[in-house]
């Protein structure tokens, strides 16, 4: 298993098991996450989803990109 944490909307975070995600839709100014039978709604775009699904920070455009790395 795979665990990331994420975002809720409302305020608050969550553990997801990334293994079990099936699929994401973008909604408004975030997208739901469907794990299963279940679903959270989380205030990223898919953009920044799979960005912190990767381990990169959230708004990582590629520019200063170091794969979940960071410098010393």
């Amino acid at each position: 298993m795979r665990f990331v944490q994420i975002e809720m909307i409302p305020a608050g975070k969550a553990l997801v098991d990334i293994d079990k995600m099936t699929h994401a839709v973008a909604q408004d100014e975030g997208a739901r996450l469907f794990l299963g039978a279940n679903h959270i709604d989380v205030p990223h775009t898919l953009a920044e989803l799979e960005n912190v699904l990767a381990g990169r920070e959230r708004g990582d455009d590629g520019q200063e990109s170091r794969a979940g790395f960071g410098v010393r």
